[in-house]
């Protein structure tokens, strides 16, 4: 099934292919023969020129407010979740278990127990020497409240909660981190709180809104930073290196 991500990849496709075709005409027209009448064919090549472009702008405006939409109904369903990480992986204990275990002794919460916990597996496939997130969901969703506001106790150890958030809003997520520092940018509900060199907080969600927020500021993209044009290699990288940007849409139990 073709994705939003294919789409957009076949969309770029066909603008540099039209863009080429455009500047292998204009070439031509250069090299004919003087003294030949070809008012009309520039006349007609304009008048093409303009409408391509004002047909691939529209095109490329509807997909990205699609993606913006798309974006917000997924983070509306992943608030449910949060993430656990820095917790190893040892055979033979169980996920749920395990996970009440830690938000009992380092959150203070007494009541919690496995059957807690509607929703708690580990996400991703197993690899030797990186333990995977634990995706977990609270059956009480005032307890989900209650571990976001205590997971600064969790400093000082291995252990981290983060929210579930999208693909596109952790790779804004992390870009802005670098951009901003570590202590200036945080989540709340799903959004991206960054604190501005000059005291301002804005409001984030795309990887275009970070890449424009650093260049008002003077904070540039470096080489290692992922490219707002390369999302799909972006996503791709994030899945393996940060836990929060890992599928949603399927989210198959794992222990």
């Amino acid at each position: 099934m073709i994705t939003l991500a294919d789409i957009m990849e076949n969309q770029r496709m066909a603008m540099m292919s039209i863009n080429q075709r455009m500047t292998n005409f204009e070439v031509h027209l250069k090299e004919s023969q003087p003294g030949a009448d070809l008012s009309g064919l520039h006349k007609d090549f304009s008048a093409f020129k303009v409408h391509v472009w004002s047909v691939l702008s529209a095109l490329q405006l509807q997909i990205a407010e699609l993606s913006r939409s798309t974006d917000v109904i997924e983070m509306r369903h992943r608030k449910k979740f949060l993430l656990l990480g820095g917790v190893p992986e040892t055979p033979g204990k169980q996920t749920p278990e395990v996970t009440a275990t830690i938000l009992q002794s380092k959150l203070g919460l007494t009541d919690m127990s496995p059957s807690s916990l509607i929703v708690c597996h580990r996400l991703g496939v197993a690899s030797e020497g990186r333990a995977r997130p634990i995706l977990f969901r609270c059956a009480d969703n005032t307890v989900r409240g209650v571990i976001w506001k205590t997971k600064t106790k969790l400093k000082g150890s291995s252990y981290v909660v983060s929210e579930f958030l999208t693909r596109q809003r952790q790779s804004a997520f992390s870009t802005a981190r670098r951009l901003f520092g570590v202590t200036n940018v945080w989540t709340m509900d799903g959004n991206i709180n960054v604190k501005l060199p000059d005291g301002k907080r804005r409001r984030v969600f795309s990887l275009e809104e970070v890449a424009a927020l650093g260049e008002e500021h003077g904070r540039q993209l470096d080489q290692d930073t992922p490219s707002v044009s390369t999302t799909k290699s972006n996503n791709a990288s994030a899945q393996a290196s940060t836990p929060a940007s890992t599928r949603s849409r399927r989210i198959v139990k794992k222990k």
